[in-house]
């Protein structure tokens, strides 16, 4: 397929969205949002999301409306996504 596509002139360019759709209905951000909000041991960082100066979780606009997005800085939420 790639020398079909190479001998048509054509490129292929991979895009990675990291966004995750804000609904309750979706179990993605509800499980990421109660994993979040659960009481952690001192010094310990829940964070599941990326969050704004202010520690709120930060919201943005992308397909397919307002996101958030994993902070995979963070060792917990690398934990939890990795599973």
């Amino acid at each position: 397929m790639n020398s079909e596509i190479e001998a048509s002139h054509r490129r292929i360019t991979v895009i990675v969205d990291p966004h995750i759709k804000v609904s309750d209905d979706y179990f993605v951000y509800a499980n990421g949002m109660e994993l979040q909000n659960q009481p952690q041991p001192e010094g310990n960082l829940s964070n599941i999301f990326v969050r704004t100066p202010d520690n709120g979780v930060f919201f943005g606009d992308c397909w397919p409306g307002n996101s958030t997005y994993i902070d995979f800085l963070n060792e917990n939420a690398q934990n939890y996504w990795g599973q």
